[in-house]
């Protein structure tokens, strides 16, 4: 008995349960034996079909996880820190640098004719051993740019003599030049020699006499002509007393820091007037001093003092950055709201008083400085009085120098002062609240002024303060340079730094790339206007895209009826998905930027409109009124419950009403489009148009309509999927179409909508072609969105790490540093957008779990 037959009498002799529980008799079952059928072809079982699309899946699968692989490594090692290696070659040129690739290349003969003659030679002997020899080459990044002209060197491996890695070698990064690589040599704190008081009251006093005949005119020095005479021994015995008091103090000096020297192994020198740097025991208080050195000689020692400073360094260069950036760029913008005020004021009343205004200002500012030689002058005479002594000649000589002097700017402030008054009766014959407006503006600026000067002269203080500090290093060839301290972001010995050196390199590096503004051309730095930029954008388009396209999903789906209408709107909608973004970047510059923004910043006149005569405008107006009243009339009657009347008129008062309402609607346009009383809002601002160029909030739109067929499609498939059995048992529960779309389909549908959205985000966020047209800009000095009213600025240009990518990789006039900086912002950009989706994917899993009957 073979195995089937076996089979089948064990399921024959089974005792049927059914039958012994109802008694019941029942015919025995027999199962079929699965069995093979020789005659079946592999292709016909599908055994093919399943390993081709299992085989299409790993395809996909390898080449998406490469992509990503490729992206993240090399987006993580970017900021790794790497030894830095010397190398002299065979002809003893030297490089210093760091490796940044490896290259295997066909060494031929017509490279080796521009080759110097001991490398030509070691490439020769390499070639007569093989014909066709490939030889390895390593490109080393060698900074110095500003002594080089160059930022990379290639070294094939044949040409090196000696390569070393030397204990001292520093890569420094600089706000700007790109990195510096040398060694530290020396590290200097200067110290300016301080003016004591007497010292500065007798330079006063010198320098007064001495300009003070050459400021008067003819008639005043032939008034004092005896009394200018007997100046010469005078002002010789005042400038030997200068001369003293100057030694005395130079003497003092130097005595202090020669204390110094005894008590430190440091070096001290001194600068001359000339520049010339003498040590400290040649000085003399004759000579003519203007600082002392403290330096630090060595290479540890120098970078000890560098380690020592540059913390404090960075953060006076902070400070001043914001006082620039905030405290200056605060006053900037109240004296340009100052003038934008006077501007509308002149938009409004139809005059002209700007150019008087600014006029007026310009000749306050002359008055100012005039009033600052007067105190100026006051100042030297007092000096002399005091030093001379009252009632001697000398200070009698000087006060009637002073008088002479006030005298004469007395003489020059007369003209500007008679202008003034004429500036300003002509301003009285203006409106007064335009004479209002003139005056607040000018006060503005006088205030503005006071707090400028101010500002900058705290911002002079810490760069006085910052430039005490420099690193004097030597490159690699022996050539000395000079490093400021707050031009350098980082500095570090490669060679010197364990794991745990290195792993804060490059941690710091992640903090400032996430944190910090772009420097250098934007290869270096940080990305954070990117970040800030990008997110604002995407946000921006999700709000304005998902509305709109669910609504039109909605009564696509809800309320439209089929026809030919529906469907060429939705092969249009279709279509549109396939239409290139560049084209939808065009619309946006052309419609959002140059029309619908230059007619917000001037109205018509912007948008280059010719607008109707007011007559034409108030008879479209009334035709506007006519054509809405009928459409509403007539859409209220063809609402009739009659059912004879549905048969027949209805259809046509529906049409009539649909027909007015689209006339209606073409007029509102012409009407806005045409309004002769309308000159926009920002007129002030021209020729700068405000939102008549590329910004936040075109770049938004823009988008958004790229990606609104996207959302529809999603929305659609979403509401489709809602079952019908929720319809009608909300309609058989006596609830409306609309109550049925609020409170069962949306609900249902959110997690649809949901998906679209998401996939909005993530085609919008990756776009650069249109974004290069409507305001994505290569370096923005403003956030879209900062602390200051309105918080979210749409007029603003705005920086995008889609953008960012393409100006690194395409624009940039240093490639090879900018690579490395391109793909951490692309890995950036990929986290981004997955961090963007995780967060919308969570939400729509929410609302799934809450509907778990019509998922998506």
């Amino acid at each position: 008995m073979n195995l089937d037959s076996a089979t089948n009498a064990k399921t024959a002799a089974a005792p049927d349960p059914l039958a012994a529980s109802t008694g019941v008799e029942t015919l025995p079952t027999r199962r079929r034996a699965r069995a093979s059928r020789p005659g079946l072809s592999l292709l016909a079982s599908g055994e093919p079909m399943i390993w081709l699309t299992g085989g299409a899946l790993v395809i996909c699968l390898v080449m998406i996880v490469g992509l990503l692989g490729y992206i993240l490594y090399q987006g993580i090692i970017t900021f790794w820190p790497t030894p830095i290696v010397q190398v002299e070659l065979l002809d003893g040129t030297k490089y210093l640098g760091e490796i940044t690739r490896y290259e295997t290349y066909e060494l031929t003969t017509n490279a080796t004719e521009s080759m110097p003659p001991e490398i030509a030679s070691a490439a020769m002997a390499i070639m007569d051993k093989n014909a066709k020899p490939r030889v390895d080459r390593r490109l080393f990044r060698t900074g110095n740019f500003e002594l080089t002209q160059t930022h990379f060197h290639w070294v094939s491996d044949f040409e090196i003599g000696d390569e070393t890695e030397p204990e001292w070698a520093i890569v420094a990064e600089r706000l700007s030049g790109g990195r510096f690589y040398g060694m530290p040599r020396e590290f200097a704190e200067r110290f300016p020699r301080e003016i004591a008081d007497q010292e500065l009251r007798l330079a006063k006093a010198v320098t007064f006499l001495q300009s003070a005949p050459y400021q008067l005119n003819d008639e005043q020095r032939a008034d004092i002509a005896d009394q200018l005479a007997e100046l010469e021994p005078k002002l010789a015995s005042l400038q030997e007393q200068w001369e003293a008091e100057r030694r005395e103090n130079v003497e003092r000096m130097l005595d202090e820091f020669g204390e110094r020297e005894m008590e430190t192994d440091q070096r001290i020198d001194v600068v001359l007037e000339s520049g010339e740097t003498i040590p400290l025991a040649d000085a003399q208080p004759t000579q003519p001093v203007v600082e002392v050195q403290l330096v630090r000689d060595g290479a540890a020692p120098a970078w000890a003092g560098f380690r020592k400073f540059h913390g404090e360094i960075r953060e006076r260069f902070h400070e001043r950055e914001h006082l620039q950036k905030h405290d200056s760029g605060e006053i900037d913008e109240r004296m340009n709201d100052a003038r934008l005020s006077v501007r509308q004021a002149e938009l409004d009343f139809n005059v002209i008083a700007l150019p008087a205004a600014e006029e007026l200002t310009r000749l306050d500012t002359q008055l100012e400085a005039l009033e600052q030689a007067k105190a100026e002058a006051d100042e030297a005479v007092a000096a002399i009085v005091e030093l001379a002594g009252k009632e001697t000649p000398l200070a009698t000589l000087a006060e009637q120098l002073g008088r002479s002097i006030k005298v004469r700017i007395d003489e020059e402030m007369r003209k500007p002062r008679d202008r003034i008054a004429e500036l300003r009766a002509d301003l009285d014959t203006l409106p007064a609240p335009v004479v209002k407006v003139v005056d607040e503006y000018l006060a503005t600026q006088s205030g503005a002024r006071r707090e400028s000067a101010e500002v900058q002269q705290r911002i002079e203080r810490m760069r006085d303060e910052n430039l005490r500090y420099e690193l004097r290093v030597e490159t690699v060839d022996g050539t000395p340079s000079q490093l400021a301290l707050d031009d350098v972001v980082r500095a570090y010995p490669a060679n010197q730094l364990g794991l745990f050196g290195k792993l804060g390199v490059y941690g710091s590096r992640w903090i400032e790339f996430l944190t910090d503004k772009p420097r250098d051309s934007n290869n270096a730095g940080g990305v954070f206007p990117a970040i800030w930029g990008t997110v604002a954008m995407t946000l921006i388009m999700a709000i304005l895209v998902v509305p709109f396209g669910v609504l039109a999903a909605l009564y696509l789906r809800e309320y439209a009826k089929g026809g030919l209408i529906i469907s060429v709107i939705r092969i249009s909608i279709n279509n549109l998905a396939g239409v290139p973004s560049i084209v939808f970047g065009v619309f946006g510059f052309t419609f959002f930027c140059y029309t619908v923004g230059a007619y917000i910043d001037r109205g018509p006149a912007g948008a280059e409109v010719t607008p109707w005569p007011p007559r034409i405008w108030y008879v479209a107006l009334f035709v506007l009124a006519i054509c809405g009243t009928a459409g509403f009339v007539f859409g209220i009657s063809s609402l009739s419950s009659n059912a004879r009347a549905r048969r027949g008129w209805q259809t046509w008062l529906r049409r009539i009403a649909f027909a007015s309402w689209i006339v209606c609607f073409s007029l509102a346009v012409m009407l806005i489009a045409k309004s002769p009383f309308f000159d926009g809002f920002f007129a002030a601002y021209a020729p700068n148009p405000k939102f008549g160029t590329g910004g936040l909030l075109w770049a938004s739109l823009t988008l958004a309509l790229l990606t609104l067929p996207v959302v529809i499609v999603a929305t659609e498939e979403a509401l489709s999927a809602v079952p019908n059995s929720l319809r009608e048992g909300s309609y058989a529960c006596g609830a409306s179409k609309w109550q049925t779309i609020r409170r069962i389909i949306l609900p249902h549908a959110m997690p649809g909508i949901m998906t679209g959205m998401i996939l909005a985000m993530a085609r919008g966020a990756g776009e650069v072609a249109p974004l290069m047209l409507v305001g994505a800009v290569k370096l923005a000095p403003d956030l879209p969105v900062d602390m200051s009213a309105p918080f979210v600025h749409l007029e603003r240009s705005f920086m995008h790490l889609g953008f960012h990518i393409f100006d690194l990789g395409f624009q940039s006039q240093n490639s090879e540093a900018s690579q490395p900086v391109m793909f951490t912002t692309t890995l950036l950009l990929i986290v981004l957008i997955a961090a963007l989706n995780i967060m919308a994917i969570a939400l729509r899993n929410r609302l799934r779990r809450r509907f778990q009957a019509s998922q998506f």
